[in-house]
This record gives C-alpha cells, sequence and structure tokens, in this order.
C-alpha cells in the first residue's frame, strides 16, 4: 500500500525570522490523485514593486534542512508512486486527507487522513476534527485514490464551512479545497475519475497563494508552555482560545509538582488565588439527586482515573469534558499515560498538557516485543488499575475513563448516585455511564436499567473489585484478551451494571479496535446527555428483588405482540401500554439467530445479548410505552407466554438469508464506481435507514 507522504519544506521559526516585519506570502500546491497526492509549501516576500502580483524571491525552503530534497529554487512537487493496477483494494492511507497549516508562519501542524471511502464512522471522525480546528487556521482537504463515497454525514458541516462543490461530488471525484477556519474559500476544485479506480491516472492539481496573517501577541496570563503547545499543534479547540479563555472550577491545591491539580481563575492558568476556595469546594461534595432526600455521597470517596496515549487533540477536548464536569475535584483525578512502542517514552506533548493544567499524571512504560497491540494494551490497562487502586488507597470506588471518551456535566453525579446499589446488591458490580447501544430506545435521562453486559466507557466500580482484578490480572504479554471482556468475564462472572438509558459517556474516537459499521450505529449516532439536572430513581430500585418485581409485574400487564419484527409497522402505538415480543433465545449467555435478527430489525444491539437482564431487555417507547424482548426458554419470565402465543423461531436457513439481507439493504457495502454527478448528488443524500442502491 502507498503512503501519502507530506513534504515539510522548513522549520516553523525559520520562515518568520528570515523575513523578519516584510510582507510574507504563503504559496502552497495540493494534488489529489487516484494514485496518491501531495501537498507543498513555501514561503516568500511580497514584491514591492507596485502592479507585480507574484512574489519577489521564493525561499523555497527558507534555508531548508538537508532531507528537505530542495534543489537551488523553485517548487519540488512529489506525488506518491503509482499503485499496480491490480491492486484495487482502498486502505488505510486513502480517502480524505487534511492538512492543517499555521496561518502566520505556515508550518504544517496536522495531516490526517480520513477512509471516507467507506461510508461508516469515518465521516464523523472528520466532521469532530474539522469543527475543533482554532479560527484562522489553514486548512487543506484533498482527495487521495477515492474519499468522496462515504461524506455524506460531514457533508452538511463541510458546507456550513463554506465549500461551494463537496455536495456535487461523484463517489471517485478528486476535489481539492483550501480555506481559512472561519474566514474565506483559497480555493476549490473539484474533477470526476472517468476511469475505474484500478486503472486510472486522473489527478488534480492545484494552487494557491495567500498572504501570512500578522503574527498577534497572546493575552497576558497564557503560560508559555500553553502558548507552545498552540503554535505547535492544531484541533486543540478552546483550550487555545485567546477570545473566551476556559474557566474551571478553583479547588484546593494538595499535591507536589508533579502531582497537583488545576485551578483557574478567568483568564489565567496557574495556582493564584487558590486557597481562598477551600470552604466552597467543602460545600461542593454534596449530591442532591434523589427523590429520597440528599445523598450523603462525597466526591472525594471516588477516585478518577484517565488512560491516555499519544492522542492530543481527544486527550485536551476529553479532559476539558471531564474538568468542567459536576462533582469532578481535580486533585482526584489520576492521568495514566503510555509510552509509544517505537520511542518507548511519553508524548512529550501529551506530558506538556498535564503539566499545563497541574494534573496527577504518571507515565508507565509498557516492555516492548509484545505479539500485537492489544498485547500490549491489555498489560497497560492492568498497570492502569495498579496505579489506580494505588494512588486512591482510601477511597470507596473507582471509576475509570478513556482518552477519547467524552462526558456529559452529570456524569461522576451519575455514578456516585447509584454507587451505593453495588455496596447493597451482591448481584451488581458495575455502574456504567453508557447505555446499551439500542438504536430504537427513547432517550430519557430519568431512565436507568441493569442487564448483564461489559462495562462500556466512563464506569465505575467497588475499590475492592479493583483490587481483586488486579490480583487476577495477568502479568504476562502473551494474553490478548480485551481489558473489557477480561473485565467481564473476572468481575462481572454472571452479574450485572447498570446503566442510564440516555448515556453520560461516548465513545467519540477512532482507535485500533474501532469497528467503522458498529461505532458508526451504536455509539457515534447515539445521543449524549446535556448534563442538565434531572431526578434519578434511588438506587434502592434496583437491587436485584426490587428491579425484578418490577419486571414481573410490567411483563404481566404487557400485550403480546405476533406479527414479524421485521416488517414496517411491528411495533404500535398503544397508549402507554407495554408490548412484549417472544423470540426463541435457548442461552442467557450464547447468542441465537433469532436475537441477531430481531435486534438488526428493533435497533437492539445485535452482536451478542450483552445488556439484556435474564433474557430480557426493554426498549422504551416514545409514545409512553415499552417493547420488551423476553427469550423462551432461557429467560425465567418465559412463563408469561401465553399458551395460544406463538414463540418466534426461524429455520436457519432462512434465517441467515433474511439477516444477509436486511444488512445489505439497509448497512450496504462500500462498492465503488463511475457515477454521474446528479446521480452521485442523490446517491449521498439518500436516507441511511432506507437503504442506499448498489454502486
Amino acid at each position: 500500500m502507498v503512503s501519502w507522504r507530506l513534504l515539510f519544506l522548513w522549520p516553523v521559526w525559520k520562515c518568520a525570522a528570515s523575513f523578519g516585519d516584510q510582507d510574507r506570502v504563503l504559496s502552497l500546491v495540493a494534488s489529489g490523485a487516484a494514485l496518491g497526492g501531495a501537498v507543498n509549501v513555501t514561503c516568500g516576500v511580497m514584491a514591492s514593486s507596485p502592479g507585480r502580483v507574484w512574489v519577489e524571491e521564493m525561499k523555497t525552503s527558507c534555508e531548508a534542512t538537508e532531507n528537505a530534497g530542495s534543489p537551488e529554487g523553485g517548487w519540488i512537487h512529489y506525488l506518491s508512486p503509482g499503485i499496480p493496477e491490480t491492486q484495487a483494494e482502498l486502505g488505510h492511507e486513502d480517502g480524505i486527507v487534511m492538512t492543517i497549516l499555521h496561518q502566520v508562519t505556515g508550518s504544517v501542524l496536522l495531516t490526517k487522513t480520513f477512509n471516507t471511502w467507506h461510508p461508516y464512522t469515518h465521516a464523523h471522525d472528520l466532521k469532530w476534527w474539522v469543527g475543533k480546528v482554532e479560527a484562522g487556521r489553514v486548512i487543506v482537504l484533498s482527495v487521495r485514490r477515492a474519499g468522496t463515497y462515504g461524506l455524506g454525514p460531514a457533508i452538511h458541516t463541510i458546507t456550513h464551512l463554506g465549500s461551494l462543490l463537496v455536495q456535487y461530488a461523484p463517489p471517485l471525484s478528486l476535489w481539492v479545497w483550501v480555506f481559512v477556519v472561519g474566514g474565506k474559500t483559497l480555493l476549490e476544485s473539484l474533477a470526476p475519475n472517468p476511469r475505474p479506480l484500478h486503472s486510472s491516472l486522473a489527478a488534480l492539481h492545484t494552487h494557491s497563494l495567500t498572504p501570512a496573517a500578522p503574527a498577534l501577541p497572546w493575552p497576558p496570563g497564557f503560560p508559555p508552555m500553553l502558548v507552545q503547545l498552540c503554535n505547535s499543534h492544531a484541533v486543540l479547540g478552546s483550550l487555545c482560545d485567546t477570545v473566551e479563555l476556559l474557566v474551571f472550577p478553583s479547588v484546593a491545591f494538595t499535591g507536589n509538582v508533579r502531582k497537583g491539580m488545576m485551578g483557574m481563575k478567568k483568564g489565567m492558568f496557574g495556582m493564584e488565588g487558590v486557597e481562598s476556595t477551600r470552604e466552597s469546594v467543602a460545600s461542593n461534595r454534596k449530591i442532591v439527586l434523589s427523590q429520597e432526600g440528599v445523598v450523603q455521597v462525597k466526591s472525594d470517596t471516588v477516585g478518577v482515573v484517565l488512560s491516555a496515549g499519544g492522542r492530543l487533540q481527544y486527550l485536551a477536548h476529553t479532559l476539558r469534558q471531564l474538568l468542567q464536569a459536576s462533582h469532578v475535584l481535580p486533585h482526584r483525578v489520576l492521568v495514566v499515560v503510555g509510552t509509544t512502542p517505537d520511542s518507548g517514552d511519553a508524548d512529550p506533548d501529551v506530558v506538556a498538557l498535564l503539566q499545563v493544567l497541574r494534573l496527577n499524571y504518571r507515565v508507565v512504560d509498557v516492555p516492548s516485543g509484545s505479539p500485537s497491540m492489544n498485547h500490549r494494551l491489555f498489560q497497560y490497562y492492568r498497570r492502569v488499575w495498579e496505579l489506580g487502586v494505588e494512588t486512591f488507597p482510601h477511597a470507596s470506588y473507582l471509576a475509570f475513563l478513556d482518552e477519547d471518551v467524552e462526558v456529559s456535566r452529570d456524569w461522576l453525579a451519575l455514578l456516585l448516585h447509584l454507587a451505593p446499589a453495588l455496596e447493597k446488591d451482591p448481584s451488581l458490580w458495575c455502574v456504567s455511564g453508557t447505555s446499551a447501544a439500542h438504536i430504537a430506545i427513547r432517550s430519557d435521562p430519568s431512565l436507568v436499567t441493569r442487564g448483564s453486559r461489559q462495562p462500556g466507557w466512563g464506569f465505575l466500580v467497588l475499590a475492592k473489585d479493583a483490587r481483586e482484578a488486579v490480583a487476577r490480572w495477568p502479568r504476562t504479554s502473551s494474553v490478548s484478551v480485551l481489558y473489557d471482556t477480561f473485565l467481564y468475564t473476572t468481575l462481572g462472572h454472571g452479574r450485572e451494571c447498570l446503566f442510564p438509558v440516555l448515556s453520560r459517556a461516548r465513545h467519540y474516537g477512532v482507535g485500533v479496535n474501532t469497528l467503522p459499521e458498529i461505532h458508526h450505529f451504536y455509539f457515534l449516532e447515539r445521543p449524549l446527555h446535556d448534563g442538565s439536572f434531572t431526578v434519578l430513581p434511588p438506587p434502592s430500585d434496583f437491587t436485584r428483588d426490587r428491579f425484578e418485581a418490577r419486571v414481573w409485574s410490567r411483563l404481566s400487564a404487557a400485550v403480546p405482540l405476533t406479527t414479524d419484527p421485521c416488517a414496517p409497522g411491528f411495533i404500535p402505538i398503544t397508549s402507554s401500554h407495554d408490548v412484549v415480543f417472544f423470540f426463541y433465545l435457548e442461552s442467557l449467555t450464547e447468542s441465537s439467530l433469532e436475537w441477531t435478527l430481531l435486534a438488526e430489525c428493533v435497533g437492539a444491539w445485535p452482536y451478542s445479548t450483552q445488556g439484556l437482564h435474564q433474557g430480557s431487555v426493554e426498549l422504551p417507547q416514545a409514545w409512553g410505552g415499552s417493547l420488551w424482548l423476553v427469550g423462551v426458554p432461557a429467560s425465567p419470565y418465559h412463563i408469561l407466554k401465553p399458551p395460544h402465543i406463538h414463540m418466534w423461531r426461524l429455520a436457519e436457513e432462512d434465517g441467515s438469508k433474511q439477516q444477509q439481507f436486511f444488512v445489505e439493504t439497509w448497512r450496504p457495502r462500500p462498492i465503488l464506481s463511475n457515477r454521474t454527478i446528479q446521480t452521485a448528488a442523490s446517491h449521498l443524500f439518500a436516507p441511511l435507514h432506507v437503504g442506499l442502491q448498489s454502486l
């Protein structure tokens, strides 16, 4: 597979230093091609003679380094080597390539490829990244081989930013757009690809010339380390906003230089004025969420452990969300930073960010030589849990979060509100902030349920259970079990978790084990609570006896359904009455053909029976009632099935064909070919649930 290459011709500081106060210009060539592509940047000085529109002298490298490949002057245009005609497969290096330039120096701050030749996930990821680029940056978006096919979910965002052509791009078109964030389009060009991808030589070459922005001073109080981060990175969002500076709650400092917390006033990073806030911090530790009165849970009874790697932009966003959440005390947050396999060191910019925010952090070195990334991750998470237990030895609970998981403002408040149920009921082992990923469920922030499942993201466990997990965690790199699967089998072991119907934590990032279809439908498109105050049911409602009593009562009164669950109109509107559907399920721990197809059709989690409570699941509906699904004979609730109601069961061959047909019509695979602009535009705007025509 041919890699995308960026020719970065000069150091950041040398361009500005070479030309001083003269009018500088950035000249940029961007190429998109079926065989590769390139982005080249040079800097120069505008001519002083009236009427001249070009530059007096273009410094190709501005005192370029030896490996820049620059001869004595002029442009060096680099195009990726050709791809064999037999190699039609698209890979992780193909798609929309985003290059972000510093508007003052022209330095390349970020290059990232989004595999938008695939119809799922990657367009959402592109939306996330372009939506957090700082105002004034110069962004170059170009197609490498193929990338406009799966832009559907991002088209509105890109059009809103100023693109005129993207909404008309055919699936195999070549597209280049250069623009200033919050400003104007510098250039945009679109060209269809007339030949099949594997044999096409089509290329689109563009050139842009724009004055460099003047250097503006940073506001007083901005720490030098943060200025350096903002000048060398992009997509740090409001962390680098010089107009509306971030404000986090100020809390009392406890710790040393490496183990500290963050206390800020408006417009100021650092520790000034922190000591005077002790009284307000103490009064902020009561949580009032229950109808039973004030729940006396102290925030300092929980330690929050956040795992991080080298994804600086994800981490910056996650930390912002976390530190603005209610009941989160920064000195009770530990960030565990893993080293990179290549260098063996932590990302220095990640460490710099944590030092700027004065957060507790530890760097852990997972020995290299692991057979795979998942082997390495399994040992990394063992160290994360070990450090969590060691850092918060007197905590009652530990909450765990990943660097690419955002949380609502009431995330920790919800976890702490439900946490006492773990102590009352030994059949529970976790409180998760992530819902069960049911598409058809009504997003009511006050609803909470329980079921047998992995912990998901943004979850809480008893500290004693965390210690047990650490004690049983294998210390060998020969084990590659996903760590949440290990927790499910070790700590879960037949027990269940509590979780909200409307998520308080959402996995928004794209990582090593991201499967595009699953991530798109069951995580990225699920809503996140806005954090507004919500009255939650008391924890005692979710002990096994009380919860199951409620389930028996609701199912006894539910109206059975007997129609085809994959046919239109399966779920009737019944004026707040519950309905129930009985399907074949032989085991509580193993899925069935019926469950897989049923879940796909009604919008539940189809890949396993996780999330079910004793072989049943409730899907609240907008009309006030719920659709209940009950497995027969695995669920103890199957005895409520009336004798005259038939259990839904499929012949294996027919069921497999139905499932394949359903998945292919609802979630088409990316089959690229050449189309007219009109046909391509109608294809891109087709609703996902209707099913896209085969290209």
